[in-house]
């Protein structure tokens, strides 16, 4: 019963990391599209919501 918990938290952490990987690939997407149509204010803002991002995944994986 106890050997439960532990394989619980590595499927959430792994959900978790998957969601991420996934909103990461979708966010360097967008900046490369606001770039080619040259909206430079999006690509900061985006370019800052990947890297909380980056740094929340960072901070998982510790």
């Amino acid at each position: 019963m106890f050997n439960s918990f532990p394989k619980r938290g590595r499927q959430k952490k792994k959900k978790i990391m998957k969601k991420s990987s996934n909103e990461i690939f979708m966010l360097q997407y967008r900046i490369k599209r606001y770039q080619a149509m040259g909206n430079g204010a999006m690509c900061q803002t985006l370019n800052g919501r990947l890297q909380k991002l980056l740094a929340k995944q960072a901070s998982i994986t510790m």
